[in-house]
């Protein structure tokens, strides 16, 4: 969508180097995009929104956590391979792996995933309409440098018409043909159209000073633009009814298509909410083992020592032996220790809610209250949006109506300001009245202007709604 607005006057807008000291239209709005920050907000929103999509969809495979660890034990411990306690100092550790799987949650995971690419596609469309605000932003400040240097241009040329015009007033006053009334008239409109080129440099230097900082450009504090042929747009759009505009627009504007997005993520989390009256079922297991340097194991058979007596005594008063044997240990290799302590788990895990003080409840109602207000929401959205195109309309049809009139005036006031002229020069009318003639021209070419110059961003604002490629 925001490559329409790149489109706005491109047809017209030569090609220039980027980073020259004359810019483009295109690349105006190609560096506003990556540097506003507001744009560069909305952008980081959307790639968080995408994360956040990317982390409950992975939600649908098992969780492995790997841990180990190794302890120094001092006194009464307990030993983890023999399970006897020990006054020992001595070392031991363990390694486990561990994994878990949802098996239901009361289709908590399903919807959250439904949720946030819903959440995700509401995100890339406000980058949309960010850079879409920001575009068009950059090409109304665009238009209007054209306007304030073309009025410039006119105010100038005038200044040159009228001190041509003083310097023959001066040269009759001096030879007496005028009375000196009329230098100080044509001085005055002199000073007149002075004052009119210092405000006209001002509003250019104003204008200018927003692109760049539309830009986000650092350490300019100018910038010159291309100056490109500007033909009145065709005024169909403007034929059409505001009903119509609005209903294209509908299909098109990323605003519209946000809130839509998120009347459907409100729907997920309602349904997320109720998942919490659903048991949940999971599955788990693990593998472990665990070592001690206090492990040791039997080397070799045991050796036969004699016999020695236990303190019983038979039946018949004989003392009864028992056999005593010599048992050497040695250390158990840590890999021994591994596949002998090694051990394996599984199982499955039930949670059914009965009472949770009401807060699956209060979720539910919460969900249902949120779902509601995304609904008003995007109606509202959808109601300011036909607010808008109705005036953008009424304004383009205004606009086109006023560039009419302005322009029968301005023709009207170019005769009247050549008759009068003529008498002027032939002697036959005053220096006020030749110097009202002048102003009332000097108004009709600043109207036209100005007329001219709003038309045509009305129209085209009414071609950005219908998604047209914005061109002239």
């Amino acid at each position: 969508m925001v490559y329409r607005i790149l489109l706005f006057f491109l047809a017209c807008v030569p090609v220039a180097g980027f980073g020259q000291k004359v810019w483009s239209l295109k690349e105006c709005i190609d560096y506003a995009l990556n540097h506003n920050i507001g744009v560069q907000q909305s952008v980081i929103a959307a790639q968080m929104a995408e994360a956040t999509r990317n982390q409950n969809f992975a939600s649908f495979f098992p969780s492995i956590n790997g841990s180990t660890g190794v302890n120094y034990n001092f006194g009464r411990s307990l030993d983890p391979t023999s399970y006897s306690y020990t006054d020992k100092t001595f070392q031991s550790g363990s390694a486990s792996l561990n994994a878990s799987l949802p098996i239901f949650q009361g289709f908590g995971i399903q919807n959250s995933y439904k949720k946030s690419i819903s959440d995700m596609n509401a995100s890339k469309q406000d980058a949309l309409k960010s850079q879409n605000d920001i575009a068009l932003a950059v090409a109304t400040t665009y238009l209007q440098i054209l306007y304030y240097k073309e009025q410039l241009q006119a105010t100038n040329d005038r200044i040159d018409a009228v001190t041509t015009e003083r310097n023959r007033t001066r040269l009759l006053v001096e030879n007496e043909l005028l009375a000196e009334g009329s230098l100080l008239d044509a001085e005055a409109l002199l000073s007149t159209e002075e004052y009119n080129k210092i405000a006209a440099e001002n509003l250019l230097t104003n204008s200018k000073i927003s692109l760049i900082q539309l830009m986000q450009l650092d350490s300019v504090s100018d910038i010159e633009i291309e100056k490109p042929i500007v033909e009145i747009p065709s005024s169909e759009s403007s034929v059409l009814s505001a009903d119509a505009i609005y209903s294209q627009a509908l299909k098109i504007l990323p605003e519209i298509k946000a809130a839509d997005f998120r009347i459907t993520s409100a729907h997920h989390a309602l349904n997320i909410a109720r998942g919490g009256r659903y048991p949940q079922l999971s599955a788990f297991g693990s593998l472990s083992t665990n070592f001690s340097n206090q492990a040791s194991t039997l080397d070799g058979a045991p050796s036969f020592i004699g016999y020695m007596p236990t303190g019983a005594l038979t039946a018949s008063g004989e003392e009864v032996f028992q056999p005593v044997y010599s048992y050497k240990y040695k250390d158990t290799p840590y890999d021994k220790q591994f596949s002998n302590n090694f051990g394996k788990s599984f199982g499955i895990s039930l949670s059914i809610p009965i009472f949770n003080s009401w807060s699956v409840n209060s979720n539910i109602k919460r969900s249902k209250l949120s779902f509601e207000n995304a609904k008003l929401n995007a109606l509202q959205v959808k109601n300011e949006t036909y607010k808008t195109i109705r005036t953008a309309h009424a304004d383009a049809v205004a606009a086109i109506n006023k560039y009419n009139a302005a322009t029968k005036t301005n023709d009207a006031q170019q005769k009247a300001f050549t008759y009068t002229e003529k008498k002027y020069n032939a002697g036959l009318l005053n220096s006020l009245d030749y110097i009202n003639a002048r102003n009332n021209l000097t108004k009709a070419q600043s109207d036209l202007l100005q007329s001219k110059y709003e038309m045509i961003l009305k129209l085209k604002v009414l071609d950005f709604y219908l998604g047209k490629p914005l061109s002239f």
